[in-house]
């Protein structure tokens, strides 16, 4: 469980950060600035996913799930609370509102790329061993 949570932070920094970088323009901060933001935290979350099932050996659904679902909301709460922080920076003013909003979209996008990356893999090993 450590190990998940350690792996889901290291990514949810590295996504952070380059949502930080990306986000260039004064008085506007966006979740996924680029494509490549997107993308890397789909390669990270599918890459520590399969990398946590291969060190546990687990091949049953439910503990696939487990695993990329404890990953992914380590990696989102940590890009949320980045984001959050690039909002509360950047305004003078900061809304509640788009705060929370901010948060929901990285915790949620996290989530749900780590479930199904955790899904895909799943099916993937159950396939091969049949």
């Amino acid at each position: 469980m450590t190990n998940r949570l350690a792996i889901g932070t290291a990514i949810g920094l590295v996504t952070g950060l380059m949502s930080w970088r990306a986000n260039a323009t004064d008085n506007v901060v966006s979740v996924f600035p680029d494509v490549l933001t997107f993308a890397v935290l789909a390669a990270l979350l599918a890459a520590a996913v399969r990398f946590e099932l291969r060190r546990t050996n687990a091949h049953d659904r439910r503990a696939s799930l487990r695993a990329g679902l404890t990953i992914a909301a380590a990696a989102g709460v940590v890009f949320g609370t980045a984001i959050v922080t690039l909002g509360l920076a950047r305004f003078s003013a900061p809304s509640a509102t788009l705060s929370v909003f901010l948060f929901s979209v990285a915790v949620l996008s996290s989530m749900g790329i780590g479930a199904m990356a955790a899904l895909v893999l799943t099916t993937r090993s159950t396939v091969q061993k049949a």
